[in-house]
């Protein structure tokens, strides 16, 4: 027998709220922080230590050309640089600069912020058992993803 669909799509709503309440914080300030798909192309980068234009075009489902022209505005404000491919002579490696790592770390710690008060109120039972949860659920969408 399988999951509950409504029991599905209250976890999924929950994570959304969880999501949008973590996110408020930060990127409601579109001034100071990225956008949502420059975090996605930014976490990318920070997580690989660089890839290639395809690469990221890939991993936020846009064309190439639609993704150098998000890569420009990047680079314009300092976040990432465009170096040659040393495997390949027509590509490029694209890597976060230190701007761009204080970028990520910035977002990341305020994040853990805002989640640190909603998450105290957890008896600590309860949080272990919550992040126990989410590993194993995290594990079995890493192997699913395969």
């Amino acid at each position: 027998m399988g999951p509950d669909p409504a029991g599905l799509e209250r976890f999924f709503e929950h994570l959304q709220a969880v999501n949008r309440y973590v996110r408020a914080g930060w990127f409601g300030e579109p001034r100071r922080q990225p956008t949502r798909v420059q975090w996605m192309i930014l976490r990318k980068l920070q997580r690989t230590g660089g890839c290639s234009v395809g690469e990221l075009a890939q991993r936020v489902d846009v064309g190439p050309s639609a993704m150098s022209q998000m890569l420009d505005r990047l680079e314009r404000v300092g976040w990432l640089s465009r170096e040659p491919d040393p495997r390949d002579a027509r590509g490029r490696t694209v890597r976060l600069t230190r701007q761009g790592e204080d970028v990520v770390r910035a977002v990341e710690q305020e994040w853990i912020r805002r989640l640190a008060r909603p998450f105290a109120r957890l008896e600590p039972d309860e949080q272990k058992q919550l992040l126990a949860l989410m590993d194993k659920l995290a594990q079995f969408v890493t192997e699913e993803g395969r």
